[in-house]
This record gives C-alpha cells, structure tokens and sequence, in this order.
C-alpha cells in the first residue's frame, strides 16, 4: 500500500496506468512514474474555472508554436484538471531542471524575462484600452498598501511596549523609519499617478504569470527557461510580473548591471510606455516583501527561531537598498 493511494485514480482520467508516487514538495507537488514517461501532480487551491481557462490559453500558444511554458494536460474528456474529494489537481509534463544558483542566476533571469515578455506580448488583450479596467486594479493595491502601513504602527507600539524586547524587536524598531519612509512614498506616488492617469486610455492587461521564481520555472543545461504553476495567472497590468521578478532577482543576489540587462531583454520583446515604467518604479519602491515578513513574524505566522527571523529581516533590508539604488539609476 502507498501512502498516496488516492492519487493513483487520478492518472485513470488522463488514460494512464501510474506505477509509483512520490512527494516532491510538500503538501501539495508530487511526481508520477509511468511506463510512458514522469508527470508532476499538483493538488492546487486555484478554482477549476481559471485552471479551465488558462489551460485553454496555454494550449492554444502551444499550438502556435510557442515552448515558453510547461502547458496542462487534459483529461479524457478534455478538461485540464480532475476533481477528487472536493480537491482539485492537474497534471503536466515532468522535466528536470538545474538548480539555480549565484552563478548560473543570470542565466536564469536573462530566459525568464524574455519568457515573461513574450507570454505578456501574446495574451495582451487588445479589446481592453479602457482605464475602468486598470484603475480596481491599482485601487486594490492602494488599499493593502494603505493596510500594511497601518499594520507597521501596529507592530511598532507592539515592539515599544514589551517589557523585553527580542533581537527582532530591536532590528526591526533601528530600521522602522527607513521602511516606513519607503511605504509612505511609494503610496503617494501611487496615489497621484492614479490621479494623472484617470482619464487616460494608454493601458494594457495581459495574462501575468503571478510568481516568476526559479521554483516556477525549468532551465536545461543550455539555459533554455519554460515557465510552469500558472496557479496565480489573472488579467492583470504586466508591470505586476517584472516587479515580482526584479524583487526575487535582487533578493537571490542580483547584481545592478544585470538588473539593467534584464530591464532591457524585456523590453526589446514587449517595450513598455513611459507610465508603465513610472508605475514599476513605485511597484519596486514599496517595501513588500518585508511587510508581509513583518506580518508573519508578529502574526505568528511560522515558527521562526529570533536567529532566522533578524537574519531574514536585514537580508531584506539590504536587498531593498540594493533594488532602490539600482531603480534610482535605471529610471
């Protein structure tokens, strides 16, 4: 008996007879061995309507020809997902892929940009020239922006008040000004260039891939880069792709001089306009990741040792500096 016994059905509805299962990341990514080749298994929260559509999507950009993504497969009858006990999982091609790390990082960034690039190039919906539909967008983000800046003086009396502050406490309250600085511009920049922008009709959604991370991707050993786990992909501004994707490069070690190559890489595929850019620039200003790692640690979140938790903390101060400086230069 296999502890992922009730997985094995889910392989009779893609016609194919599995001999073994195993976990490849848990809870939720397992790898299926058949006679005829090795599939990944996921069991996602996404509703079955998107998997439906993006699947579609990614389907038809294979029939056009394009290797940019790891598309879903269907089912005997032709659905990209199977519903089991309430969950939902969907099954595609397995490929290996090298590890990523400082050295090949680059290479890495340089394929995804240009895979990023030419999935916003090929979805871009050219029906949608209407400001209405950016602006709930945008309005949304000001909201959580606005949210997380009320949560950091929260956290900030929280630190204050404790009769024993921990080393947390202590990293986090030396460089409070710094990082509440950078949220406070950032949301005003925000704000007036929604304001500016209101009667504009120079916006474009495209499908966005939500996560570009090297746990999102495959590379070979030739640097070829496809995209997979499009669990996150909503019609959206693609400037919310290249900021992700700037962030997570800075944040494994990125150096400036490439962040600049990478900017351009993108933009000789899908060349943004001059709001666009200002709008990545605010994007990038925002402290982000550190707001959501503020959020876990005094939440409760994970159990994060004190160690772990000021190291994550100054890792990612440091690497807001680095991306501010570089956004400064570049923009």
């Amino acid at each position: 008996m296999s502890q992922y016994d009730q997985l094995f059905p889910l392989f009779n509805e893609y016609d194919m007879y599995v001999q073994s299962i195993e976990l490849v990341k848990a809870p939720r990514v397992f790898k299926g061995i058949t006679p005829n080749g090795c599939y990944s298994c996921k069991k996602t929260a996404t509703p079955a309507t998107r998997l439906l559509y993006v699947g579609g999507v990614l389907r038809h950009l294979e029939q056009r020809g394009w290797d940019g993504a790891i598309p879903l497969l269907y089912t005997k009858i032709d659905e990209p997902y199977v519903k089991q006990g309430g969950e939902v999982y969907y099954l595609t091609q397995w490929e290996d892929s090298v590890s990523i790390s400082k050295a090949n990082l680059s290479s890495w960034a340089s394929g995804t940009v240009v895979r990023l690039a030419e999935f916003h190039q090929l979805t871009q919906n050219y029906r949608i020239e209407d400001p209405k539909q950016v602006e709930p967008l945008v309005d949304a983000l000001i909201n959580r922006w606005q949210s997380w800046i009320r949560q950091l003086a929260m956290f900030r009396d929280l630190a204050n008040e404790r009769d024993y502050a921990s080393p947390f406490d202590v990293a986090f309250l030396a460089n409070h000004t710094f990082i509440a600085d950078n949220a406070n511009q950032a949301l005003e920049n925000l704000r007036i260039w929604r304001r500016r922008h209101e009667t504009s009709n120079q916006f474009r959604l495209s499908l966005i891939h939500g996560y570009p991370d090297p746990s999102h991707t495959v590379m070979n050993e030739s640097g070829k880069v496809r995209l997979l786990n499009f669990d996150r992909t909503v019609f959206d501004t693609p400037i919310r792709d290249v900021a992700v994707m700037l962030r997570n490069y800075f944040q494994l070690g990125g150096e400036s001089k490439t962040a600049t190559d990478l900017f351009e890489q993108y933009s000789e595929v899908f060349p943004l306009r001059p709001e666009e850019i200002s709008l990545l620039r605010y994007f990038l200003q925002y402290p982000e990741r550190i707001m959501r790692n503020l959020e876990s640690y005094y939440n409760r979140r994970y159990e994060w040792t004190e160690l772990y938790a000021v190291k994550r903390l100054e890792k990612d101060l440091d690497r807001l500096v680095s991306l501010n400086r570089w956004t400064n230069q570049a923009f």
